[in-house]
């Protein structure tokens, strides 16, 4: 997402957020997480400069070897998602630890789940609402 944070006067400024490098504990582990249960796009790697193996994704951010910070040193990453409740399901049916079910949050119909190394995902369908999901399903 472009933004313009000259303000108009040329002052130098961050433009836009490019990736983020996860380190984890199980790299398979992870890359089955974000790759087949989110459905994230792989993309081609590029090697970290000390050697270490790298899986990164389209969508920003990579996974790499190493020891997870202990405590954590985010919050948690949300994403956006076009079916929140076909990834529930998913998540579900490979005991995914749930922070938080399906809820209508401020972004749109949202889950909050834990990725392999604990980290908290958040992954929201927006213009969606949990009582949509109700209704589709009884009109069925």
């Amino acid at each position: 997402m472009a933004l313009d944070v000259t303000g108009g006067d040329g002052a130098a400024g961050t433009l836009e957020f490019a990736h983020m490098v996860l380190q984890v504990g199980d790299i398979e582990a992870s890359k089955h997480f974000y790759l087949d249960l989110l459905g994230m796009t792989p993309r081609p790697a590029i090697p970290l400069a000390d050697g270490r193996p790298v899986v990164p994704f389209k969508q920003g951010i990579a996974l790499t070897s190493g020891n997870p910070g202990k405590p954590p040193q985010i919050d948690h990453m949300a994403f956006r998602v076009n079916d929140v409740r076909t990834i529930a399901g998913r998540l579900s049916a490979e005991n995914v630890k749930f922070f938080r079910e399906l809820h209508d949050g401020v972004l749109g119909l949202t889950i909050y789940v834990a990725d392999p190394d604990g980290n908290k995902i958040e992954l929201f369908q927006q213009d969606a609402k949990l009582a949509d999901s109700h209704r589709t399903r009884s009109q069925r």
